[in-house]
């Protein structure tokens, strides 16, 4: 279970000034998983690459799991570089969470779209009113 967790670095960067985005693509990588202060610490980065090389952010953090199996779950990271899959479902949301939320306010800050697929608000005319029944 998820007890806690933080952000650590962050950067933006725009590399093309007026070019267009034609999609993105992200990255998540668990990059390290130990046991500190009897709780297991994974450390990851969230790489969001802009198509057409327009523009990178990266968010790297820390999540604090309460796991009563950690010194295990640590010994078999190192083996495997693999988690339980439950586990890393829970890690990949909370990951996926902290990154769009922090890449969303780094993306404003360089003049970019936000790294999340809002649907696109549509204003269409009103349909004819009929008569109610009454």
């Amino acid at each position: 279970m998820i007890t806690g967790g933080k952000i650590t670095a962050v950067e933006a960067r725009r590399i093309k000034e007026g070019e267009a985005i034609s999609g993105l693509n992200v990255n998540i990588n668990i990059e390290d998983v130990h046991v500190e202060k009897n709780q297991l610490t994974v450390r990851y980065s969230y790489v969001i690459d802009y198509s057409n090389n327009v523009a990178q952010i990266k968010v790297k953090g820390e999540l604090y799991l309460d796991e009563k199996n950690a010194k295990d779950l640590e010994e078999k990271w190192k083996k495997t570089k693999q988690l339980e899959p439950v586990m890393a479902e829970e890690l990949l949301t909370a990951i996926t969470y902290a990154g769009t939320a922090t890449g969303t306010l780094l993306a404003f800050s360089i003049n970019i779209q936000a790294p999340i697929n809002v649907p696109r608000a549509r204003i269409a005319p009103a349909a004819e009113q009929t008569p109610k029944a009454g």
